[in-house]
């Protein structure tokens, strides 16, 4: 099987909300390893320096963030 044939999961640090592929063992934006795989909406960071809302939410790593991590 190969990749494009395969489903991608995604698990949210439950430090920061960062979204990684679930093979991923740490938290490239904390550096945590607490993670869940019960979360709740998506936010795309495409530019933290020029974005209000990753201003507002204090995130300073562009990517994948969940809304609510449970």
């Amino acid at each position: 099987m190969s990749r494009k044939d395969q489903i991608i999961t995604f698990k949210a640090c439950r430090k920061c909300g960062y979204l990684v592929e679930n093979l991923i063992p740490k938290c490239p934006a904390c550096g945590s390893v607490n993670f869940s795989m019960e979360y709740e909406g998506l936010i795309i960071i495409l530019d933290k320096d020029k974005s209000e809302v990753a201003k507002k939410l204090k995130k300073g790593v562009n990517g994948k963030y969940a809304i609510k991590v449970y």
